[in-house]
């Protein structure tokens, strides 16, 4: 399992993927790691790392559908916070054509905001669920669901609601298209919810991920931001 930042706004890979489950707990096959280097850190339409590049890596465990794990990233710096770092866990499985999953996942901002700046964590729950069509190019359809009782920087109750639909394509591609609303507390923003939509080229060469994608949102959602969030951007990682 691993969160490339290349995914980070469609369903996060360490949602989504199947996990391992060697004989015992603590084998090794059931441990993994990651690391990617992206032009851009996207998350739901949204650049936390100000549109200049960033480099990711996490550490993830899954035994039998159960799974742990921790990813960190750089960010634009926020007073003294300049990195991310996500703590996750939940259960994940597979029935017919079905795969499903339960998450809850922790977003840590380290560092002392100060002065006027709230705290920046906050933590997030929900699920996803997917079907795969056996048919030419495998698509597949999924919808997920993650709500915070206090969003980012104590910015209330918000829920983000996803659907995507990926395809496998000849010669070892993969296309994810994505279509995503944020709600949003308004007494606390200056908006009440956002689109934010996008489309992702992959491909897997070796340990390498490499994928190119294409991320923007509606008016609402550069209100919320502050700038333009239309963005070509690049990633690539690795993993073991």
């Amino acid at each position: 399992m691993k969160k490339l930042l290349s995914l980070g706004l469609v369903l996060p890979l360490y949602l989504s993927s199947p996990v391992a489950s060697a004989e015992g707990v603590l084998d090794a096959e059931n441990f993994s790691a990651n690391i990617a280097i992206t032009s851009n850190y996207l998350f739901r339409g949204i650049t936390l790392s100000n549109d200049d590049g960033a480099v990711s890596g996490g550490f993830d465990w899954g035994y039998n559908g159960f799974y742990l794990g921790t990813w960190a990233s750089s960010i634009s710096a926020v007073e003294t916070e300049s990195f991310e770092i996500d703590y996750y866990g939940g259960y994940a499985g597979e029935l017919g054509g079905f795969s499903y999953s339960l998450d809850v996942i922790y977003y840590d901002y380290p560092g002392e905001a100060g002065g006027t700046t709230p705290d920046l964590a906050y933590l997030e729950y929900g699920g996803s669920l997917g079907y795969t069509f056996d048919a030419s190019l495998e698509p597949t359809i999924g919808v997920s669901v993650l709500h915070s009782p206090d969003f980012f920087a104590e910015s209330g109750n918000a829920t983000a609601v996803e659907g995507s639909l990926d395809l496998s394509l000849p010669a070892d591609f993969g296309l994810s298209i994505y279509y995503g609303n944020q709600d949003l507390d308004s007494s606390k923003n200056p908006i009440s919810d956002y689109d934010y939509y996008g489309i992702i080229l992959s491909k897997s060469v070796g340990i390498f991920d490499l994928s190119v994608g294409y991320s923007d949102t509606d008016s609402d959602g550069e209100t919320f931001q502050g700038s333009a969030t239309d963005e070509i951007y690049f990633t690539i990682g690795a993993s073991i």
